[in-house]
């Protein structure tokens, strides 16, 4: 197991055990956090009982493909290994939304705000203002209210109108999440906690830090004093290795976002493209990465990947006929999420950006210059990038490519979304040089280069760099 992580858990329950560990003194941090929270270390302490797990943590994956071949990188050390049986469990990040004064510090996404507390110990001051939309503005504002601080406004996109619809998506199994996001709702509620639906046209303002922010609700500007903005408009699959190894994605449009192409044990698809492998696919994809469903799903999804690679190894007889166990755990932990893709539809990430909003923040391009190189003639995604670096900063897009396929898109009403991002190249993390001589586990087969035609032709008589 290779966890980039120093402790098992994941983002739901990043550094559990660290935090039971300092008790007393993260008492109240446990207590804020939640028996959600905390429900996790018995998950871990099986995982750290269970015989003949070669865990890594501190590790990070750098390179992927297809036949089970792995880069890894832990401090200066690397190399790779291959197995029959690939699980790829990578999670989800949350939606980019560029906006007006999104880059300035002072601004943050609940991930981030809730990786602090976990990870950090940390606890926010001041003035702040949660913007955006999902069940986590409610789960994070609960936490904050737990620890003693009381948000000043809560600023959702959604209305009311979204839930009186999306209530024809209500299924029985989905009823108990429900139930505890309206909980979470009546207790912010009845702490006095300001929040307003509805708003739009949000902004962060300030110098060299955030100062304020600027929203529109009920067709009037509010200007709210604020130090800490934090803002979340859903989340998508984590796609970055699933692509680099060359798996199939598709461009989901109520969701303005890529998963991977599955089966229902979440054996990945080859894309139709050149590889740098050849024989069968011996990835699996599960949890977040492959189908957003929060953490009772992945887990559920987690042992019916389990199941079938099993079942492929011979280990456990083939489930004949109808769905297994598992599969069927999988529907119920789903049930709600028809429901709250209904009722919390993207918000701040529904409209483009203005020509002025900074897009790729790594290389600080604007909507402005991506759509005037679109105008003189780059309508590839990876033609783009050559001309203006976006996407070949530290997050290798993974922060800028779905701005700009949906711009390539605007450009040309009913285009056909790009089938991926930009074309990706290990190394995906940064891979020092020390690691990269000292390399072990080196396979020959994988030192043979394949030149791809990939580089972007110039675009004859524009320069848009001018």
């Amino acid at each position: 197991m290779l966890d980039m992580q120093p402790l098992p858990g994941g983002q739901i329950f990043r550094s559990l055990e660290a935090n039971m560990q300092a008790r007393p003194r993260t008492d109240a941090l446990l207590s804020a956090l939640g028996p959600a929270y905390r429900a996790g270390l018995a998950l871990i302490e099986r995982f750290r009982a269970a015989p003949g797990i070669d865990f890594r943590p501190g590790t990070t994956v750098w390179d992927l493909r297809a036949d089970g071949t792995v880069g890894w990188l832990r401090g200066n050390a690397a190399g790779y290994l291959r197995a029959p049986h690939v699980v790829l469990a990578s999670g989800a990040m949350e939606r980019p939304t560029p906006f007006p004064g999104w880059t300035l510090p002072g601004v943050m996404t609940a991930g981030a705000v809730q990786t602090l507390m976990k990870a950090g110990r940390l606890k926010p001051e001041g003035r702040i203002v949660l913007a955006g939309t999902g069940p986590l503005i409610f789960l994070l504002a609960d936490q904050l209210r737990r620890l003693g601080v009381k948000p000043a406004l809560i600023a959702r996109t959604d209305r009311l109108g979204d839930k009186l619809a999306a209530l024809k998506r209500v299924r029985p199994a989905g009823i108990p999440a429900l139930a505890k996001g309206v909980g979470w709702l009546a207790r912010l509620r009845l702490a006095g906690i300001p929040m307003r639906t509805g708003i739009s046209g949000l902004q962060a303002l300030g110098g060299e830090h955030l100062e304020s922010v600027r929203l529109l609700a009920g067709g009037k500007n509010m200007d709210i004093p604020c130090d800490l903005l934090v803002v979340h408009d859903g989340i998508v699959p984590s796609t970055d290795l699933a692509h680099a190894a060359g798996l199939a994605l598709e461009w989901k449009r109520d969701d303005a976002s890529w998963r991977p192409r599955t089966a229902r044990d979440g054996r990945a698809r080859m894309a139709p493209c050149p590889s740098f492998t050849t024989g069968p696919c011996r990835i699996r994809i599960t949890g977040d990465a492959r189908r957003i469903g929060g953490a009772d799903a992945a887990a559920a999804h987690g042992r019916h990947a389990a199941r079938a690679i099993l079942a492929d190894l011979g280990r456990i007889a083939r489930k004949q006929g109808g769905p297994d166990r598992t599969e069927a755990e999988v529907r119920r932990t789903l049930a709600a999420r028809p429901f709250l893709d209904a009722a919390f539809p993207p918000g701040l990430a529904a409209r483009l950006p203005d020509d002025a909003t900074i897009v790729c923040r790594c290389e600080e391009i604007t909507a402005g210059s991506l759509r005037v190189a679109i105008r003189n003639g780059a309508a590839d995604m990876n033609l783009i990038r050559g001309l203006l670096r976006c996407g070949m900063g530290p997050c290798q897009g993974r922060s800028c490519a779905t701005t700009l396929a949906r711009l390539l898109a605007e450009a040309e009403p009913g285009r056909p979304m790009p089938p991926s991002p930009f074309r990706a190249r290990p190394p995906l993390r940064p891979l020092p040089l020390g690691a990269l001589a000292g390399m072990t586990g080196l396979d020959p087969a994988l030192a043979q280069v394949e030149s791809l035609d990939d580089k972007p032709e110039e675009i004859a008589g524009d320069d848009v760099h001018a």
